[in-house]
């Protein structure tokens, strides 16, 4: 493959942590998306691995071309959003059946064929999932121009001085997806649970629970949600009033669905403009859902990983830095310990028409060189106020935290800012001591966004500069009602 040097490459997602049976086949489908979608991908992509972090790149030609393409099917084929959307729920129900097929399996019964047929449907059940999702992120990563669309237009609406909210705070309710998802799902159960009064089939009932939602936070090699941490949710919850929880969960949909109906008459919004709502309303549940069917996947998957792992002599993580074709391969006797330890420590690897190419050490490091990377320039005007959007309103003060990995989490305390990259399943624990939430990179359809609005943190996305700006200690003001962060 020829690596097209004289581009130059926009970064798309600074990752903590990602790896190649994430990444591979996933970021091969973007360059070739199906004809009957209509949406149109990216022609090249690169990732670049450092020591398990990732960065993902993109053209900045290309990514501007294809953007251009989706973005105007927001208006001239809605049905072609809503078509999508459907096959990537479907995508995601198929894939939770057959993640929990896998879940019933003995791993060590399975042959080896078998162990890789069975890594096989699942690299192409993840990519079923995940590249569908790849337009709407394209659009909002990390520019966001569904977003930015959209405040524009509701600025422009704002005809009438009675309104009920502002531009900022509509955008939030009219993107609020009217499906739960399985974090609100989690929720609702607990607080069933805490109804019960009797304790010994409360606890029962809680390590029943326990065991169906211990995957909510695994992601793609995180660990398992203790009994302990159900234990002290319920403990909570009990003191709070399980019963308020469940009834204002039972009516939130509804009051949802009252408050868009009023902001659509009071901000007359048109029909078209109406259907665009729905499209990212869908795009958000879509994500997350089809997000949780992979994450799902990884948590059923990993007996089977580490059942190749055992067989080949490769730890559970060298296993997941095995590209799809390598698994057969390394069944059949090739020594990859020395080729996956190489790839997490530097490592890239070009997509383009569904080929992948792999570069390691310096070689990687050599062709990094010749790479021209998109920087945006730092100004003083935008180092003192930093813009960006709102996924969930709020305004607090509080004193800044960067986190970015797992192993940073323990410096959060209950009330800090806290400040990254993107966030990812890992980090959900500081997301939730946290009383606001600030990323450089993601759009409204990100792990950051919709977790924000499953805790009701104010929420700060796509600031660019964030974690350029602000250190461990920093004073800072979040106002996700205007759209910025601010040192004090």
């Amino acid at each position: 493959m020829k690596i097209p040097c004289n581009k130059v490459w926009y970064l798309l997602e600074k990752e903590d942590y990602a790896n190649y049976l994430f990444v591979v086949i996933t970021w091969e489908g973007l360059t070739k998306l199906p004809k009957l979608w209509k949406m149109v991908g990216v022609e090249n992509t690169w990732a670049e691995y450092i020591n398990s972090a990732c960065n993902l790149f993109v053209p900045k030609d290309d990514f501007e071309r294809t953007n251009k393409h989706n973005f105007d099917l927001l208006f001239s084929d809605q049905k072609s959003w809503d078509d999508l959307h459907k096959l990537n729920k479907q995508n995601a129900d198929n894939l939770f059946v057959f993640d929990n097929k896998v879940k019933k399996l003995d791993p060590e019964k399975l042959s080896d064929k078998q162990l890789i047929a069975w890594v096989d449907k699942f690299q192409i059940g993840q990519a079923n999932v995940h590249v569908p999702r790849g337009p709407m992120w394209l659009l909002e990563t990390p520019d966001n121009l569904v977003t930015n669309y959209l405040h524009n237009y509701l600025s422009k609406q704002r005809h009438s001085r009675n309104l009920t909210a502002s531009p900022q705070e509509a955008f939030q309710i009219l993107i609020t997806p009217l499906r739960r998802s399985n974090w609100t799902r989690e929720k609702f159960d607990l607080a069933r649970v805490a109804l019960i009064n009797d304790q010994i089939n409360r606890e029962k009932a809680l390590a029943k629970h326990a065991k169906k939602y211990e995957w909510l936070e695994y992601g793609l090699q995180g660990s398992k949600l203790s009994l302990d941490y159900f234990k002290k949710e319920i403990k909570v919850m009990r003191r709070k009033g399980a019963v308020k929880t469940v009834n204002e969960l039972r009516n939130e949909l509804h009051g949802i669905v009252k408050k868009q109906q009023k902001l659509f008459k009071e901000y007359n919004i048109g029909r078209t403009h109406k259907k665009i709502f729905k499209i990212v309303q869908d795009s958000i549940f879509i994500r997350l859902y089809s997000k949780d069917s992979q994450f799902y996947g990884y948590y059923c998957m990993e007996g089977i990983f580490r059942e190749i792992g055992r067989r080949t002599g490769l730890t559970l993580e060298q296993v997941r830095f095995l590209a799809p074709e390598d698994f057969k391969k390394a069944l059949e006797g090739k020594n990859y310990s020395n080729i996956t330890n190489e790839r997490q420590k530097y490592s890239i690897h070009f997509a383009q028409g569904k080929e992948t190419s792999i570069y390691v050490g310096k070689q990687a490091k050599k062709i990094r060189k010749k790479l021209k990377i998109y920087q945006q320039i730092i100004t003083k005007e935008s180092s003192e106020i930093i813009k960006g959007q709102a996924a969930y309103g709020g305004r607090v003060r509080g004193r800044v935290k960067i986190i970015n990995t797992v192993p940073e989490i323990g410096k959060i305390h209950l009330g800090n800012i806290l400040i990254s990259h993107m966030t990812n399943p890992g980090i959900v624990p500081a997301m939730k001591q946290a009383a606001a939430i600030v990323t450089d990179l993601e759009g409204i359809t990100s792990h950051a966004a919709i977790i924000a609005r499953e805790l009701k943190k104010p929420c700060l996305i796509g600031t660019k500069i964030a974690t350029r700006i602000f250190k461990d200690g920093d004073l800072a003001e979040v106002d996700a009602n205007k759209g910025f962060i601010k040192k004090l």
